[in-house]
């Protein structure tokens, strides 16, 4: 099915709710990939562009911390 996620998809959406709660904010891109222990920002833009396309987050292009969850993980 489109819309199950990967494990990797679903703990980077974990980790972007976890840092959202946390700071009030959106987070950057590195900040994710920091909290998720990825090697490189593209692997964590990827895993966002799926989660993109799967309906669970949205963002603006261009634009700094304007990330938001339109579903959660759970």
């Amino acid at each position: 099915m489109h819309n199950i996620l990967t494990k990797k998809q679903r703990e980077v959406l974990e980790i972007i709710e976890n840092l959202m709660n946390a700071k009030g904010f959106a987070p950057t891109v590195r900040e994710i990939r920091d909290a998720v222990h990825l090697a490189s920002v593209s692997t964590v833009y990827t895993h966002m562009e799926k989660l993109k396309e799967k309906g669970y987050i949205t963002w603006e292009p261009s634009q700094p911390r304007t990330l938001r969850i339109l579903k959660t993980a759970s």
